[in-house]
């Protein structure tokens, strides 16, 4: 258990720095292309230390499938598309609500209430990252498609980790290099659609932080972090693992202090004081 939840705290690390990464790679590369190259990364990269492979049962094949194309693929659609239409304020906020309706949609599904305890502590939570978003300045500049976009990565994040859940009997590194790997694969067909081809960006000159940038996303976020992850939801709990998500975020706002030089204010300390509250409220009772 508590290896596990050294495994969350570090790839809520790599997810939380992430952001940085993604902001240098979408400058030089198509978010569509972007995407489609780390998560190949990811599967080959595993596929060299994960050679063996699970024997799935057509039940099994649906769920990695549900798993494979909205943890990958259409998480990654639905965030790049509307961060294009929706400020970085509103998507980070919107995408941040995530273990709430992870808690609600789990609830409803299994017929069972969670303890008040549990949803009190996610709404603390969730109040301390508005906070740590808002910094200080409510104001939402709504944009109904951005916003509904983002509500669809939300959407996709839920449905993955329901599916997930339902393969945690076959070996963890099989399951999660599959879902690389099909991830990857369902990318192909949006492909077509994206500003850049992908035969252009072969032909230009990219620069060293742009593929160092690919090769974190696609062997710490996505190849380890996938592997961390799950791991977390099945020693862990999903509704543990997914109060994680609040502290993307916060890590995000360090790395930003760090590598940025942008230094935090009293509302993002205060924001991160709420997280840290919130989420422990919500594990006094499971």
């Amino acid at each position: 258990m508590k290896k596990s939840i050294f495994l969350m705290w570090l790839t809520v690390v790599f997810w939380g720095v992430s952001f940085v990464a993604t902001k240098v790679v979408v400058d030089a590369i198509d978010p569509v292309i972007a995407a489609f190259i780390r998560f190949n990364i990811a599967w080959i990269v595993m596929l060299v230390f994960i050679r063996k492979f699970n024997k799935y049962s057509k039940k099994d094949l649906a769920y990695l499938f549900l798993a494979s194309f909205f943890g990958v693929t259409a998480y990654f659609l639905f965030e790049n598309s509307g961060l294009i239409y929706t400020t970085p304020s509103n998507a980070s906020l919107i995408i941040s609500a995530t273990p709430l309706v992870y808690l609600l949609v789990s609830d409803i599904l299994k017929k069972k209430l969670s303890g008040r305890i549990r949803y009190a502590g996610t709404v603390v939570a969730f109040g301390g990252v508005a906070m740590l978003v808002m910094n200080g300045r409510f104001v939402l500049k709504l944009n109904p498609m951005g916003d509904l976009l983002m509500f669809g990565a939300v959407v996709s994040w839920v449905i993955y980790t329901i599916a997930e859940e339902k393969l945690h009997h076959l070996d963890n590194k099989i399951v999660s290099r599959d879902i690389n790997f099909l991830g990857a694969l369902f990318f192909i067909p949006f492909l077509f659609f994206s500003e850049n081809k992908l035969h252009l960006w072969v032909s230009k000159q990219i620069s060293f932080q742009t593929v160092a940038g690919l090769i974190y996303l696609g062997v710490f976020c996505s190849a380890l972090g996938y592997i961390f992850w799950n791991k977390a939801i099945r020693d862990c709990g999903a509704k543990t693992a997914t109060n994680g998500i609040y502290f993307i975020p916060v890590v995000t706002v360090i790395a930003d202090a760090v590598i940025l030089g942008n230094i935090p204010n009293i509302y993002t300390i205060g924001g991160a004081a709420l997280v840290l509250a919130g989420t422990y409220i919500s594990e006094i009772k499971n």
